[in-house]
């Protein structure tokens, strides 16, 4: 890291944004990271479906508490460019990231950012859009805030659940038609605003191993929405980001998502979300590399079973498995796997997201 930092300082004369220029050229001042949080909201409503909202109050005090305990909300670009990369950040780097361009964020979250002058980046489906549904931004309103510093990125075009196949459809046509929701909505965003970073939220955070290869041979950087922060061993195919909706929205789990860092997942297996339908207590193994935080404190959670089972596979404990205690439901579920920091301040966090199948092959919303 300090080796890190001081590459860094040299930069002096790179032209540089925001708080990153304030890292390189004061790193007495503000101390490098190598991980940021990201944050996922939906609807900014108090009258919208609860599942996937937050009221305009709570997401004040979200705001309000970065403001207040130093943290840096960075442009998304810059950030991804920066952890790719192997550039030091500042600590304390947060991204806000919105889904499906909603007009609430428009009307009750934009004028919260722009008043602390904080950069966004939302994440269209562009087919609402286009046809002027009445929950959904215009394209003047999306305009507006980009001059205001948002980012507008890919959700595609028709928010479709992406590793569904159509009755009979090959794995040449699907993935066809797949490409063309993210190409036809790449180009439609760069049409209307200019812009066209390559960054794509998978709709429902829903992936696989096939559509994952598609996007990274195509550029792109795939964002899910299964919850952890993102450091350099992340899978840049489907970052974490914290969903902030529904029962995710307390101060108190804020507070500690804010301020967690990656687990260093090196490995896991399997390596896709898809449950097969003749294991649905998937075990997961994750091979870890060192770090600042406490193996024996390390524990796993399966969405709506609480704490479950892990079992160390060998001596040096750098790798463990773990598994779901029943059979998961249809539609998706999590594995969070979290240790304390060596200094208690902090969580290392991890998730997996996966997805089962109804059992005429389609995914629930």
């Amino acid at each position: 890291m300090t080796r890190r930092i001081a590459s860094y300082s040299r930069q002096l004369l790179r032209p540089l944004k925001g708080a990153f220029a304030l890292a390189a050229m004061l790193p007495s001042l503000v101390m490098a990271a190598d991980s940021a949080v990201f944050l996922q909201y939906h609807h900014v409503s108090d009258k919208t479906p609860a599942v996937t909202s937050i009221s305009p109050e709570m997401f004040q005090q979200h705001l309000d508490y970065l403001d207040k305990n130093g943290f840096k909300v960075e442009p998304i670009e810059e950030v991804i460019k920066a952890i790719q990369s192997g550039q030091p950040v500042p600590d304390k780097t947060v991204v806000i990231t919105f889904d499906d361009a909603y007009k609430n964020i428009y009307e009750n979250a934009f004028p919260i950012l722009k008043a602390k002058g904080w950069p966004f980046t939302i994440f269209v489906s562009t087919q609402p859009v286009d046809k002027g549904f009445g929950k959904f931004l215009t394209w003047k309103q999306i305009q507006e805030m980009t001059r205001s510093g948002a980012t507008i990125a890919n959700h595609t075009i028709s928010h479709p659940h992406m590793p569904e196949k159509k009755p009979g459809e090959s794995n040449e046509a699907w993935l066809e038609r797949s490409k063309k929701e993210i190409t036809d909505t790449e180009q439609r965003i760069k049409e209307k605003t200019g812009q066209s970073v390559k960054m794509l939220a998978w709709p429902f955070g829903e992936t696989a191993p096939e559509l994952r290869k598609m996007i990274k041979d195509m550029g792109y950087v795939g964002f899910g929405q299964q919850s952890g922060a993102i450091g350099p061993l992340s899978d840049f195919t489907r970052l974490p980001r914290y969903p902030m909706s529904g029962n995710y929205t307390d101060m108190s789990g804020f507070r500690t998502k804010i301020n967690s860092r990656p687990l260093p997942v090196t490995l896991q297996e399997p390596d896709t979300a898809i449950i097969d339908p003749k294991d649905l207590m998937p075990s997961l193994t994750m091979t870890l590399a060192d770090g600042a935080y406490q193996k024996k404190q390390l524990n796993c959670y399966v969405s709506g079973q609480g704490k479950v089972e892990l079992e160390w596979l060998d001596k040096e404990k750098t790798q463990f498995r773990t598994q779901a205690k029943s059979p998961l439901p249809v539609g998706r579920s999590r594995y969070n796997c979290t240790a304390p920091s060596m200094d208690g301040r902090h969580y290392y966090w991890f998730s997996h997201q996966w997805l089962r199948f109804t059992k005429d092959g389609k995914a629930l919303d």
